[in-house]
């Protein structure tokens, strides 16, 4: 009961209620049991995780929940099957991956993310690939296209099956 004074105190300092008085604060529940903090991503450094965001958010921003988990774990499958000390922005700076690393330099990809709702959620979509709190909706897809971009299947995709269509983008392996 003494945090609750001590932070509705603190509070009153600061303008934002009155003046708290112990006699009338409520009883506190006691939990027996403190529950497990909820689920942070691994350790991934702050690049990684911004160059996730970005793929994320150019390769799906309008293409809703699942299209962003899809390219998500399009990265991190791909990233597995990497040599190990592999980064995700190793990943992702692969030469002629995504078009959009031709206009968004390495260095740079920190700070081009935004703050607009879909950036947002591509930036809460990546923490949840990260924990797997979303589970990988391609079948282990390492490859996908546009289906706004290719009509057909592209050549350099004719040895890989298909595994799912999500939105606009075909997923394969």
């Amino acid at each position: 009961m003494r945090h609750i004074v001590i932070i509705a105190a603190a509070m009153a300092v600061a303008g934002c209620v009155a003046a708290p008085d112990a006699a009338h604060v409520p009883p506190v529940a006691v939990v027996a049991e403190v529950p497990p903090p909820p689920t942070l991503a691994p350790a991934v450094a702050s690049d990684d995780r911004a160059c996730l965001i970005a793929a994320m958010f150019y390769e799906a921003g309008g293409e809703g929940a699942e299209g962003l988990a899809a390219v998500g774990h399009v990265v991190l499958n791909r990233l597995d099957d990497r040599p190990p000390g592999t980064t995700i922005c190793d990943v992702v700076y692969e030469k002629s991956q995504f078009g959009w690393t031709r206009k968004v330099a390495r260095k740079d990809v920190a700070t081009v993310i935004g703050t607009t709702q879909r950036w947002q959620n591509a930036a809460i979509m990546a923490e949840a690939v990260l924990t797997d709190t979303v589970k990988d909706p391609t079948g282990g897809a390492h490859s996908f296209y546009s289906v706004l971009q290719y009509r057909k299947k592209p050549r350099w995709a004719k040895n890989l099956d298909k595994t799912v269509r999500i939105g606009n983008h075909v997923f394969m392996k």
